[in-house]
């Protein structure tokens, strides 16, 4: 990487983190050496790249070429790797996947095992949990990741899309939850108790808000919590309701430790994930495999 790229590279984690600061703390380094390595690059450009307002900085049209032309280098560079080991015939290497948490259990158990016995020599790297500012898509856009699972709609020209049926949004309640032995609840019964919301980036806290918005409810939770699995527990305590499919919960659901209350609303009836890959992008054969046993995901 020359020294330009490296600089740019600065650049580009101030745009995807909203800031200096932010993008210093991503890089694990002091905020001083950000701003330094910026304006070097500014001094190359000839131009400003970045436009202050105190704290505040935002991009610059000139600093969105530059990013952009950063990107796709770094992008040509990934694709050249991954052609040069598929022509030495290796086997070796790494495949980075996100997974949203609520779909880890059945990648792990449908899809990661298998990938493991037909590619041993292969790194698997997964990034699970709630992205912000940045969502799976997004990182697959990017390159950042080869393959990302999402909930919820996505649209994008630039991605090669599958959907698949992830089933209804459930209230998720302790067996000796007032509501557990409904078969099914309105947003007015849920708007009784506490509720265990996700962050406002996760698929399905989009749904759950799009379901009380539509009925006419402004809610605020009891609880909010960034992983689907801290939600369950929280449920399982019996503490609040928390909202997800079924089969994001079927462990706990299976012990009987939870159980999925069907939610009478039409937003709710039926959601669904995908599966995501940026058109045109070469998948190494590891990352074809698991693309593959992807689709099979039930």
């Amino acid at each position: 990487m020359s020294l330009l790229d490296q600089r740019a590279a600065y650049l580009n984690e101030v745009l995807v983190c909203g800031g200096i600061r932010a993008a210093a703390d991503q890089l694990g380094v002091n905020p001083s050496v950000v701003s330094r390595q910026i304006r070097r690059l500014e001094a190359e450009a000839g131009m400003a790249l970045l436009e202050r307002h105190g704290r505040q900085v935002k991009v610059t049209e000139a600093g969105e070429l530059v990013v952009e032309q950063f990107r796709a280098q770094q992008r040509l560079s990934s694709e050249l790797r991954d052609t040069l080991a598929r022509l030495n015939n290796l086997e070796a290497g790494k495949v980075v996947v996100s997974v949203g948490d609520g779909f880890i259990d059945t990648f792990v158990a449908q899809v990661l095992k298998k990938v493991s016995v037909r590619h041993p020599d292969v790194m698997i790297e997964v990034k699970t949990g709630i992205y912000y500012p940045r969502e799976p898509h997004h990182m697959v856009i990017d390159d950042e990741v080869d393959i990302a699972i999402t909930y919820g709609p996505v649209s994008d020209p630039r991605l090669t899309i599958r959907s698949f049926v992830r089933g209804p949004l459930c209230a998720l309640v302790a067996p000796d939850h007032p509501l557990a032995d409904y078969e099914q609840v309105s947003v007015a019964d849920l708007t009784c108790h506490k509720l265990i919301f996700l962050p406002e980036a996760s698929g399905s806290q989009r749904c759950i808000n799009a379901v009380f918005a539509d009925a006419g409810n402004l809610v605020t939770p009891a609880y909010r919590c960034n992983l689907h699995s801290v939600a369950r527990r929280m449920a399982a305590a019996g503490i609040g309701i928390a909202f997800m499919t079924p089969k994001a919960a079927q462990d706990e659901i299976g012990r009987g430790l939870i159980r999925a209350i069907p939610i009478d609303h039409p937003v709710a009836a039926s959601t669904v994930g995908n599966l995501v890959r940026r058109t045109g992008r070469r998948l190494s054969p590891a990352a074809h495999f698991l693309w593959q046993l992807m689709l099979q995901m039930q």
